[in-house]
């Protein structure tokens, strides 16, 4: 029931990055088209990259350490 349970929460976690990611370019492909000229427009689109990248890999490095059950391989 445990390894059920874990699948489900991966599951839900994948679902949540991959709409995170659609979200996120759009926004930045909303910012790139229509941002201002001359202000931080690009260094703000580099920078929420860069923290989005290392979140989700911190996270993925958590879920790939943790210790699973014997009958549950990632």
């Amino acid at each position: 029931m445990e390894i059920v349970n874990m699948v489900y929460l991966l599951i839900i976690y994948f679902l949540f990055i991959l709409a995170y990611m659609i979200y996120s370019a759009v926004a930045i492909y909303h910012l790139w088209r229509f941002g201002y000229v001359g202000d931080l427009t690009k260094p703000a689109i580099i920078f929420y990259i860069i923290v989005s990248v290392v979140i989700i890999f911190i996270s993925l490095i958590f879920i790939i350490i943790r210790p699973w059950p014997s009958d549950f391989n990632l």
